[in-house]
C-alpha cells in the first residue's frame, strides 16, 4: 500500500516501561538501613484523537513509526520513576483506523474531540524494596520496564461528506461546484487547478451540506479517490463534453472505476456532461444513471442539476 494524503500505513508502539532500582538506604547511625530502590515509571500510552484543523493525512507522513515516551527508572529512597509521556495523534473527522491487513475495523473516528488508545505503554519494573525476604534481607534483584504494545495500522481519510464531484482533467467539476453552492473556488484555464481534495459547505432549506472537489481521476488513482468518495451520498461525474475522445473516455470510466465501486448501491450518481456550448457535433455516449447537459458560460442545466441534487440529499437526509 503507498502513503498518500488520505491513506497511511504507521506503526505505533507504546513506551518501554523504566527499570526498578537496586539500592540500599544509606545514612548516619543506620549502617544496615535495607533496601529502599524504587520501581520504574509506567511507559507512555499512544492514543488518536480527532481535530477538525487536519484535512488530510499528510502531516503524518514524516513521522511512520509514532512512538510514545519511556519510563524513568525507580529512584533511591522507594522514589517511583516518573510515567512516561503520552504521545496523542491527530487526525480529521472522518478517519478510519484498520489494521495491518485491513480485515478488521478497529474505529470510525467520525465526531470531532472522538479519542481512542491505541496501545499501552508497558509497566514499570519493581525495585528491589519489593523483594525482602526473612532469609534475604538485603536483595540484590531489581526486574526490567515492560515493552510497550506495537501494532501496525491503517488509516484512511474519508471526509465527512454529502457530495462528491469527480471527472478528468479540465472537465470543469471547480465550476459545476461553484455553480451548486454559491462558494468561490479555486478556477483557472489550465489543468490540474485541483490537485489535492477540497472541501466546501453551503446551506438549502437550512440544511448544512458539504461537497468534496477531488483530484482528476485516473485509472492508477481510482482506489484513493474510491476511498475519498467513500461517505457520499450522491456521486456527480463531470465530463468534458467538447472533448473528442469522450465516448473512450466515458467507457474507461464505467469500466475501470463505476464498476467497481464499493458501496455503489447506496449512492445517487448522477453524470454532467459540461461545456456544451462548445459541442460541435452530436455525442455518443450513454449511461444508466441520470445525465445532465451543463453550460457555465450559458447557465445551460444548472437550475436542473441543482434542482435534481439537493432533492436526493434532502431524500437521504430524511431517510
Amino acid at each position: 500500500m503507498k502513503n498518500n494524503i488520505y491513506s497511511f500505513k504507521v506503526v505505533v508502539e507504546g513506551g518501554k516501561g523504566g527499570n526498578g532500582l537496586v539500592s540500599f538506604l544509606r545514612v548516619a547511625h543506620q549502617p544496615r538501613g535495607g533496601p529502599d530502590g524504587g520501581d520504574g515509571g509506567k511507559g507512555g500510552d499512544v492514543l488518536m484523537k480527532a481535530y477538525d484543523k487536519y484535512h488530510s493525512l499528510e502531516h503524518l507522513h514524516y513521522e511512520p513509526i509514532i512512538k510514545a515516551s519511556n519510563g524513568a527508572p525507580g529512584h533511591k529512597n522507594k522514589k517511583h520513576g516518573k510515567n512516561g509521556k503520552n504521545k496523542i495523534i491527530l487526525v480529521p473527522p472522518g478517519t478510519t483506523i484498520y489494521n495491518c491487513d485491513k480485515k478488521e475495523l478497529i474505529v470510525d473516528m467520525v465526531s470531532e474531540g472522538m479519542e481512542i488508545e491505541l496501545v499501552k505503554g508497558g509497566k514499570g519494573g519493581q525495585g528491589n524494596v519489593h523483594f525482602t525476604t526473612s532469609t534475604n534481607q538485603t536483595p540484590r534483584i531489581a526486574t526490567p520496564g515492560k515493552e510497550g504494545e506495537k501494532k501496525t495500522l491503517i488509516l484512511e481519510y474519508s471526509p465527512l461528506i454529502d457530495v462528491a464531484v469527480i471527472g478528468l482533467v479540465n472537465a470543469g467539476k471547480s465550476s459545476i461546484i461553484e455553480e451548486l453552492t454559491g462558494c468561490t473556488t479555486q478556477i483557472s484555464n489550465h489543468p490540474f487547478t485541483t490537485r489535492k481534495p477540497h472541501l466546501w459547505s453551503c446551506l438549502y432549506n437550512y440544511n448544512r451540506f458539504t461537497f468534496l472537489d477531488t483530484p482528476p481521476l485516473f485509472s492508477e488513482y481510482s482506489s484513493d479517490i474510491e476511498i475519498l468518495i467513500r461517505r457520499a451520498s450522491v456521486l456527480i461525474i463531470v465530463f468534458d463534453g467538447s472533448n473528442e475522445n469522450l465516448y473512450e473516455q466515458s467507457k474507461l470510466l464505467e469500466e475501470n472505476f463505476l464498476d467497481g465501486l464499493i458501496d455503489r448501491e447506496g449512492k445517487s450518481i448522477v453524470i454532467v456532461l459540461n461545456k456544451v456550448d462548445k459541442i460541435s457535433k452530436k455525442v455518443n455516449i450513454s449511461f444508466s444513471y441520470p445525465i445532465f447537459l451543463t453550460s457555465i458560460k450559458n447557465n445551460k442545466g444548472i437550475e436542473e442539476l441543482r434542482a435534481f441534487i439537493f432533492e436526493k440529499l434532502e431524500e437521504k437526509k430524511n431517510v
